[in-house]
């Protein structure tokens, strides 16, 4: 069975490159009808926050990225299964307890850089049978010409020299594993065919597959997803934007962000995109393997196109606007790219509040504005509000007498909204209403 996992550490909040791999390991599991598993990676004590596991669990269920085990796997709740392989691999001497200090590893790397050499530890203690020790480590042969070689779905073959990795470090002790260690025990537990991630782990790949190979058990097949970029293609970070999931709840929509994680690395028949058809699109094959880049145009762009299609009652509930007319749901939606931009549109909730200096129109002055606006209430007041075209042909009509558009309009939208900007202001008075866009007309005029 098809089967892959994500494992996040609850070391901080839902990160996006986080949620992008989850994303691509729950559309593989869907395609091949398989599963996919949570884990969390929890072996930090320090680090490690009950509060980030809750994000990161709220994150995933915002985003409809459920999970097929029932239980959340933990690894702090697994140490005895560690204890068990750290125990096989004792016996049979494929690790061993090293007791080199802390202080004499970093003598060894120095004198390894000095003569321009990969630092590696090759232990002198590794013949011994030591029952305790600092830590405990695979034993790698220093002398081997052997290549550790794997086939990535998305990147090809890959290969590392041997004798380069060193004996590496496991585990500190039988009940605090490593993280290489920890995710192939984990790996092989959980039965995972398909391990797919970031590939900043690729470096940690070689070290993974020597340590199947010394638990005599076969590797997943490994996809390796690239990285997210800024706009200058250097590593994503909080000076690009927001980098957690918690962060864009407020404005965008969960089917958002999926749609616009799904292209981060893959190229869909077209732009807008449910999870779904996502599924029957994928092929790992086909992912890109230069960096992905977060493109926020695009981002705010695809929430544009999702927010126009709500139902005026699905809108007020996720911008939390229970008071916009839903009349002008639809001049707010043609207009937002994020959910909390909705607060530029709160003119049609209560009484604008501004400078009556914002009244003036280019080079006219006040007294201009305020006299075509007292010819603009006229007009309102005379008219039955039955007939939008009605309304705006006289007010054409004024424009075209006093001889400039914007000396009717200008005011006219300002007295309405209290904005420079915003819908057509004749539609925002029919949304008004007579008795409303008379009483804010007048309220500019005093």
């Amino acid at each position: 069975m098809i089967r892959t996992r994500m494992a996040p550490s609850p070391t901080g909040n839902l990160h996006i490159g986080t949620a992008r791999t989850t994303l691509f390991n729950w559309l593989f599991a869907r395609k091949n009808k398989g599963e996919f598993l949570l884990r969390i990676e929890d072996t930090d004590l320090e680090r490690s926050k009950p509060e980030y596991e809750k994000d990161v669990i709220d994150g995933l269920r915002w985003l409809g990225l459920g999970w097929d085990n029932k239980e959340i796997i933990r690894q702090s709740e697994r140490l005895n299964i560690y204890e068990a392989y750290l125990k096989k691999l004792l016996s049979s001497s494929k690790a061993f307890w090293c007791d080199h200090t802390k202080e004499e590893l970093e003598e060894e790397s120095k004198k390894q850089r000095a003569k321009s050499k990969s630092p590696r530890h090759i232990c002198s203690h590794k013949k011994e049978k030591r029952n305790s020790g600092q830590i405990i480590r695979l034993s790698v042969d220093e002398n081997s010409d052997k290549k550790i070689r794997f086939q990535d779905v998305i990147r090809g073959k890959i290969e590392f020299e041997e004798n380069l990795m060193g004996d590496f470090s496991l585990a500190k002790d039988l009940q605090t594993p490593l993280y290489n260690f920890a995710v192939v025990a984990d790996d092989i537990d959980m039965e995972i065919s398909h391990v797919i991630r970031g590939e900043d782990h690729i470096s940690n790949t070689p070290k993974q597959l020597l340590i199947y190979e010394a638990l005599g058990m076969n590797p997943p097949i490994f996809a390796h997803l690239p990285l997210i970029l800024g706009a200058d293609r250097s590593k994503m970070s909080k000076r690009h934007g927001e980098t957690s999931i918690n962060e864009y709840k407020k404005d965008y929509l969960p089917e958002v962000m999926i749609n616009f994680m799904g292209f981060l690395g893959y190229t869909y028949g077209k732009e807008i995109i449910s999870k779904e058809e996502m599924v029957q699109e994928l092929e790992l094959e086909k992912v890109h393997k230069s960096g992905a880049i977060f493109d926020a145009k695009k981002l705010n762009w695809i929430n544009s196109q999702y927010i126009k299609k709500l139902s005026p009652q699905e809108f007020k509930n996720l911008a939390n606007v229970p008071n916009l007319p839903n009349e002008a749901v639809s001049l707010v939606t043609e207009r937002l790219e994020k959910l909390t931009d909705v607060s530029n549109f709160d003119y049609f909730w209560k009484s604008p509040d501004y400078d009556s200096e914002l009244l003036k129109w280019k080079k006219f002055s006040l007294k201009d504005s305020k006299k075509s606006l007292e010819q603009v209430e006229k007009i309102v007041s005379s008219h039955n509000f039955k007939n939008k075209d009605e309304i705006r042909s006289k007010l054409d009509d004024l424009a075209k007498e006093i001889g400039d558009r914007g000396l009717v309009y200008w005011p006219f939208r300002v007295a309405l909204t209290g904005r420079d900007k915003s819908p057509d202001p004749v539609d925002v008075a029919y949304v008004l209403g007579k008795e409303k866009t008379l009483e804010r007309v007048r309220l500019a005029l005093e």
